[in-house]
């Protein structure tokens, strides 16, 4: 059994309905160490314009994110998941770096999907579906959830990288 942080489209409980993943196994959390970012080229979204951008995630010390925690994740789902998120990879989250919102206690042995160094792109802007997918997703549960998932949130900018 594993445990998988999600922080893009998979926030959404109608995303996760299509895998077979209900909401009674799923935690809420903050992930240090790493920052959330539209940078990635979608892999299966594919869209025809500078407006093509996926979510990322990028290390970043000083940076954290929330996300939803998927407990007991199964072999069988990690399979599945491997394909959806076939621009990534998945790589273990070190232990201490996860804590659960209600009680700032720490989460071990946790997975994360991380983009492939040549599927990012520091020129394209946010896939505006895909966007609205993740944002209502954060939006569907409680207020400090989607308050931090907007302050935690990052696209490229003429200058760098900008909150969404």
């Amino acid at each position: 059994m594993y445990n998988q942080i999600v922080y893009g489209s998979l926030l959404n409980p109608q995303e996760l309905e299509k895998h077979d993943i209900s909401m009674d196994r799923v935690k809420f959390v903050k992930v240090k160490n790493f920052k959330r970012v539209f940078n990635q080229e979608p892999s299966w979204r594919k869209v025809e314009s500078n407006n093509r951008a996926v979510m990322n995630i990028q290390d970043d010390s000083s940076s954290w994110f929330n996300a939803l925690l998927i407990v007991g994740i199964t072999q069988k789902h990690v399979e599945e998941l491997d394909h959806r998120e076939r621009g990534y990879d998945r790589i273990d989250v070190p232990n201490g770096d996860v804590i659960l919102y209600d009680s700032g206690k720490v989460v071990k042995d946790c997975f994360v999907y991380k983009g492939k160094i040549d599927k990012q792109n520091a020129q394209i802007l946010p896939n505006l579906d895909y966007f609205e997918i993740c944002k209502s997703g954060a939006n569907s549960y409680f207020e400090d959830f989607f308050n931090d998932y907007m302050a935690t949130t990052y696209k490229n900018g003429i200058e760098g990288l900008t909150l969404i």
